[in-house]
């Protein structure tokens, strides 16, 4: 756990931060890519990287400051650390001197495309639920994963 300073980050230590820019922030990446090329699913694996590549891109989004609001079904700024007692474990991109996403700067179509994705991620795959019309639908997956790539590429720090 780490302090969270009055500006709202939790700066890293430098072994922490390396390893997050070369290897954490990467498999994600990675995994989201790799689900890119296997949707529509074909086989038990393209399920399981379709799987794990929505929840890598749902991981990337609240990285980069956006969530989702059930109750208005749209996004929301996601830009606080779990706190407690002014410690978190979470890791925000400012933590890595990267900018948050600001959402006035995405289309309405890019936001409605997100928001479907995390409602999506969190039925389909973040918790077992049934008969949720989750909507995460290839489609919807395939539209979300180039913005969501774009937005971590444009904010993110450079490893």
């Amino acid at each position: 756990m780490r302090p969270i300073n009055p500006q709202g980050k939790a700066p890293l230590v430098t072994k922490a931060r390396t390893r997050l820019l070369h290897s954490d922030l990467p498999y994600r990446v990675n995994h989201l890519r790799d689900a890119i090329q296997r949707v529509p699913a074909e086989s038990f694996a393209d399920n399981q990287a379709f799987e794990a590549g929505a929840v890598a891109g749902r991981v990337l989004l609240d990285f980069l400051g956006i969530g989702y609001d059930a109750k208005t079904e749209s996004l929301k700024e996601s830009r606080a650390h779990s706190n407690k007692e002014g410690l978190t474990d979470d890791v925000k991109v400012i933590d890595l001197d990267g900018e948050y996403v600001c959402l006035s700067n995405l289309s309405s179509a890019e936001q409605d495309i997100l928001a479907k994705f995390i409602h999506g991620v969190h039925k389909a795959c973040a918790h077992l639920t049934i008969d949720s019309d989750h909507q995460l639908t290839a489609e919807i997956f395939r539209a979300a994963a180039p913005i969501i790539l774009r937005l971590y590429e444009c904010h993110a720090p450079k490893a």
